[in-house]
């Protein structure tokens, strides 16, 4: 059994530390003068030591009481928050969902509102990730950018990887880019975690030693650097779709399905155990009808 004090004894303890004495910490604590001074001996005797010089009628800590008041204080202040939180979240469930940080960023939240506003009672919770991973047992349901979905996972393709080049409308003018075949003079831009890169489409290019390239960690990252005019970025057609319709990023042509490698898709994936939730299934009913949307 842990060797702790009650907390009535703790309670009047930092009360009358924190107010200077008995009486304040008595009306706050809604209770005897008495009473505090009882809880305060008990607290004084469980510790062995003396918490308080008593100059009269005021108390002043010793240093032993000032070190014990520094280490609970913050203790007191967490438990009271923790003690708030569970108290006005009892009645609201949370729906933890995963999704990769570009689809996330530039595809969900966008949209996001749109479920929210039907379901009040559900808080949400979006955490980056490009896959599920198994032992993550508080995601109730995961967007994955993946080749195959997971066999051991109720899992429904929702988006392919419709992969184009995105680049400023003015530097395409500028360049007057057609094709793959004026690329030679312009940056490309590289996302690092894209499963396909301008370097693979570009294998049997000659002059693909010579080419220049911006190299960034996500395709968020790699839309705005081509919006700033920094070279033509490859990313997801859906992703980019606010840019597309805001005029800021084009498609200046189309890459040849014979120079892309194997094409990695996007999954609703939802773990046994969660996928008959009633917030898994109205998330996965509010998400396919966006998704309908999308692709009409």
């Amino acid at each position: 059994m842990r060797n702790l004090p009650s907390f009535k004894a703790l309670s009047a303890f930092e009360a009358t530390a924190r107010l200077g004495g008995v009486r304040a910490a008595a009306d706050e604590l809604a209770v005897t003068q008495s009473a505090v001074s009882h809880q305060l001996a008990n607290l004084e005797s469980h510790l062995r030591t003396n918490l308080f010089h008593r100059q009269g009628k005021r108390l002043v800590l010793t240093d032993t009481g000032r070190d014990y008041l520094n280490r609970i204080g913050p203790v007191l202040d967490h438990l009271e928050e923790a003690t708030f939180e569970a108290a006005n979240h009892s009645q609201v469930e949370t729906l933890t969902l995963s999704a990769p940080p570009s689809f996330l960023a530039m595809w969900l939240l966008p949209r996001i509102a749109g479920f929210t506003a039907g379901h009040q009672d559900l808080d949400l919770r979006l955490l980056e990730r490009l896959t599920l991973a198994p032992e993550e047992e508080s995601i109730d349901c995961a967007i994955e950018y993946r080749l195959a979905p997971d066999s051991a996972a109720n899992a429904t393709q929702i988006l392919s990887d419709q992969v184009v080049p995105l680049a400023a409308p003015e530097l395409i003018a500028q360049h007057a880019i057609r094709g793959l075949e004026d690329l030679s003079n312009v940056t490309l831009i590289e996302t690092e975690r894209r499963l396909i890169s301008w370097q693979a489409i570009l294998r049997e290019s000659p002059d693909l030693e010579a080419q220049r390239f911006l190299s960034v960690s996500y395709s968020l990252h790699a839309f705005e650097a081509a919006r700033l005019g920094l070279g033509i970025a490859l990313g997801n057609r859906y992703n980019a779709q606010r840019f597309i319709d805001e005029g800021a990023l084009t498609i200046p042509f189309q890459i040849p399905e014979a120079l892309k490698p194997r094409t990695p898709r996007y999954f609703l994936t939802l773990p046994e155990r969660k996928s008959k939730l009633e917030k898994v299934v109205l998330f996965r009913e509010w998400l396919l009808q966006e998704i309908a949307q999308t692709l009409r």
